[in-house]
């Protein structure tokens, strides 16, 4: 009786750690598909820093297989594991010792898939994700918690049973060939229900415009860079916004989290504020609001190469700078969130020099005749829809030809 209650206590603690594993599977499933179409409207909760950032891993090529997410496969996985766990663990199958086993072998398989996924991150990644991580480690709870639960799991039984499943145990084949199932149906379901189906033929055709558009000239030693590699880029991103353009702090992070998934695509921002004190294509004035905080963001990277804190933290407190909009205050957070003196931060953004740059970069949109913020260039070239992944992939894949 002892023992059966122990048994218990180690099946009920890996239900537990893979229930857990599933709603953290749902939430990386989520992120991938606001990230793969766009739809992202700010930061994971699991960015920390360049290092650990679900973005950047969301972003790149093993994020997804047969187009389905990974996460999407730890969820079918786990739900298949959760259900042989249940059964055991409340007796709710006829052979309890077999079933504990079965759900011991597939705990193995989880387990398996985790330390693939891992040993990925670590070789082939340039940031961590710390969700993935933590289902790294439920995945092995779940496992020591089926092992312990499992009645005489020994190699020679595990052997048996593995042949049983071939022959008077064919429920346990079909949960297996479940997970893929589970998998397509369920990224069917979602993409189409989000009218994400069509995402592949649009993005074709706005590639074609781009292949088209004629060629701009750009100065891309002027504005804020981002590329993660180091060889030279194949893809250059040049990206026109304003601080106080709600369609660019939308457009901001999935074009971010494109760039951080491939080494060699570079992003160049350049400011376009629509306000004429500093950019001479808005006719009738303005306030100096939104080109103080496009200075604001070059000074912080002159001062201490913190202009992308800076640019994010303004995109972050977008709608409240728009309510107060008072350019001495609104310096003041910039200065706070970048760790710079309040005071060094308004000279350098006050400074002549600083204000030649921003409308000199926003002369250049001018010059390309940008209708509109946020507006993205490819290589040069007018790239509709530019701030979508799917869109920015299938130009990538383009030019990679």
């Amino acid at each position: 009786m002892k023992n059966s209650s122990s048994k218990n206590m180690f099946l009920l603690v890996a239900v537990i750690a893979t229930l857990i594993a599933i709603g953290f599977h749902t939430y990386l499933t989520q992120h991938f598909y606001a990230v793969k179409f766009g739809t992202l409207e700010g930061a994971s909760v699991c960015n920390v820093s360049s290092t650990f950032n679900c973005d950047t891993v969301t972003a790149s090529k093993f994020a997804s297989f047969l187009g389905i997410p990974m996460a999407m496969w730890g969820v079918a996985a786990n739900l298949i594991l959760l259900f042989l766990l249940c059964i055991t663990r409340w007796n709710l199958t006829l052979d309890r010792d077999m079933t504990s086993r079965y759900a011991f072998l597939m705990s193995i398989l989880v387990l398996l898939g985790s330390v693939v996924m891992g040993a990925i991150s670590i070789t082939s990644m340039t940031a961590y994700c710390l969700f993935c991580i933590g289902t790294y480690i439920l995945s092995l709870i779940s496992f020591v918690g089926a092992w312990k639960g499992a009645t005489n799991p020994t190699i020679s039984n595990l052997t048996e049973d593995i042949k049983d499943a071939f022959v008077t145990d064919k429920w346990f084949l079909g949960s297996l060939v479940a997970i893929p199932v589970i998998a397509f149906i369920a990224n069917l379901m979602y993409t189409e229900t989000k009218g994400f189906g069509d995402m592949e033929k649009i993005s074709k055709e706005r590639v074609g415009y781009w292949t088209m558009a004629p060629e701009q000239q750009f100065d891309n030693s002027k504005g804020l860079t981002l590329q993660m590699g180091t060889e030279p880029a194949v893809m250059t991103i040049v990206e026109f916004a304003d601080f106080f353009c709600p369609h660019c702090k939308h457009a901001a992070p999935p074009i971010h989290s494109f760039v951080k998934g491939h080494t060699d695509v570079k992003l160049v921002f350049k400011p376009f504020p629509i306000d004429g004190t500093c950019n001479k294509a808005v006719q009738g004035g303005g306030d100096g609001v939104r080109c103080g905080l496009a200075a604001s963001v070059f000074c912080a990277e002159k001062i201490a190469q913190k202009g992308w804190t800076a640019h994010d933290f303004i995109f972050e407190k977008q709608a409240e700078f728009m309510g107060a909009p008072i350019l001495d205050k609104l310096l003041d957070q910039v200065a706070t969130a970048t760790g710079i003196s309040a005071d060094e931060l308004k000279k350098c953004s006050s400074d002549t020099a600083t204000l030649e740059l921003i409308s000199g970069m926003a002369k250049e949109g001018e010059t390309a005749q940008i209708q509109g913020t946020p507006t993205v260039f490819v290589n040069g070239k007018l790239l509709t829809g530019g701030q979508s992944k799917p869109v920015l992939e299938e130009v990538y894949r383009a030019i990679k030809k």
